[in-house]
């Protein structure tokens, strides 16, 4: 038997290390998707219009969240789901200050534009988009597109124009 060429020894070598960095990924993706899981859980039995969810439900949530997040930064679920519990912190947390719940809010807004950067095409982060934007009191251009993209990529979704149509109700 013939020892391999160096052409085929690096190919070898550089299969093994593609195969090395993929598992590696994979890794952090599952651990990432393990943390989302968690603090999905955590945030599902939040609801506006109910008793809001106690500080330490809103940090456990968002230590799970941020977890997430330094393993895989570009999961547009986790950013979106981060915003959320931005927004739920805000309320939760900053009592009668409505500059303090503003600033939650804004840091839930920035999120979900870098979510939308990942993902352009999302009806329900479009939607929350047009959410914060009502609760922080800008009607403005963003506002008008959030919403509008949110009906077009989402219109199917009975959930999600009720929701917008309240948003419409709300205007001045």
């Amino acid at each position: 038997m013939s020892t391999p060429s160096p052409a085929t020894r690096a190919a070898i070598v550089a299969a093994g290390a593609l195969l090395l960095l993929a598992a590696l990924f994979a890794v952090r993706v599952g651990l990432a998707d393990l943390d989302h899981f968690r603090a999905k859980k955590l945030a599902s039995g939040w609801n506006a219009g109910e008793a809001p969810p106690s500080p330490d439900d809103v940090l456990r949530a968002e230590a799970a969240i941020q977890a997430s997040l330094r393993h895989w930064r570009a999961d547009p679920d986790a950013l979106t789901l981060a915003a959320q519990i931005r927004g739920w912190k805000g309320y939760a947390l900053a009592g009668n200050d409505p500059d303090a719940l503003n600033g939650h809010y804004r840091e839930a807004l920035a999120m979900l534009r870098e979510a939308l950067r990942l993902r352009p095409a999302h009806a329900s982060t479009w939607a929350l988009v047009a959410e914060y934007k009502t609760l922080v009191g800008e009607r403005d251009d963003e506002w008008h597109l959030a919403r509008e993209r949110a009906l077009e990529l989402g219109g199917a979704d009975i959930r999600l124009v009720l929701r917008m149509t309240r948003l419409d109700a709300d205007t001045p």
